[in-house]
């Protein structure tokens, strides 16, 4: 049994990772939320797109454990991944992020947050959202132990976005943020497409065997491979007239679709 909605996936023995599934903010664009047990204390990535799905993450912990969320890292500003994290603050946990990351938060949530609450069909969602100022922040790298389990944090250079972050946990599991994703097309609104394929391609060079994106399935290294594979044939997509019926074509049943045409524009800016 798990939270209603919300589906969880073993990724190693001490983490898993969780997912509302589909791509509509309702489900917080199938982004991936991840949970780190350790000793006492658990570690929680990216707790989704608001504080109501943060409960239901919540709620689906609980049925392992009841120790407390001490940390909540966050991977990158996008709200899909980062608004969810005001619930644990408010509840002690310490958020870290990237000091870009935090910078872009601080100048994009508050308007982003007014809007959904101003919109009848999501004023519930995110009816109790709030800006967040994230407590911990760092520049390259930050390590942190959860009585056992080491999670190793570390800048990715300007990739999805200018302050992406993933992580090591131990020494296999990956998380990724949206440096990969699995099954849907990537979002590059805030990217440096160089930046991201070459991000991708350090992911294959460190240690890490099991991958978790920030969208779609955790994998091995083939889900790596075919990201930088999509980096490749959507810039050379974006050259020609038809770019964002190419890009859909080439990779069939991706979601996240409605993100296409956005872009192709941003690709074309920066070719």
């Amino acid at each position: 049994m798990t939270a209603p909605g919300l589906s969880r996936t073993p990724v190693a023995e001490r983490v898993e990772a969780f997912t509302l599934g589909g791509d509509s903010i309702l489900t917080s664009f199938g982004a991936n939320a991840l949970a780190v047990y350790g000793g006492g204390a658990v570690l929680v990535v990216d707790p989704f797109v608001a504080p109501a799905h943060a409960r239901l993450l919540e709620a689906a912990l609980h049925e392992r454990t009841r120790d407390p969320v001490r940390f909540v890292v966050l991977t990158h500003h996008h709200t899909d991944h980062a608004l969810g994290a005001a619930y644990f603050a408010r509840k002690g946990a310490v958020v870290v992020a990237h000091r870009r990351c935090a910078e872009r938060m601080a100048a994009e949530h508050p308007a982003l947050i007014a809007e959904r609450q101003a919109r009848p069909e999501l004023a519930v969602l995110f009816a109790d959202a709030a800006s967040l100022a994230p407590a911990a922040l760092f520049d390259e790298r930050l390590d942190l132990d959860l009585r056992g389990i080491s999670v190793r944090v570390r800048h990715a250079g300007h990739a999805h976005t200018p302050g992406d972050a993933v992580l090591l946990i131990g020494d296999d599991v990956v998380v990724t943020g949206d440096v990969v994703s699995n099954g849907y097309h990537v979002n590059y609104e805030d990217a440096s497409p160089d930046g991201a394929a070459a991000a991708a391609r350090a992911l294959l060079d460190g240690p890490g065997r099991l991958f978790v994106p920030g969208h779609g399935a955790p994998g091995g290294r083939e889900i790596v491979e075919r990201q930088i594979a999509y980096h490749v044939a959507a810039r050379d997509a974006a050259r020609r007239p038809n770019a964002a019926s190419e890009i859909r074509r080439l990779f069939p049943g991706y979601l996240l679709g409605a993100m296409v045409e956005a872009s192709v524009v941003r690709l074309r800016a920066t070719a």
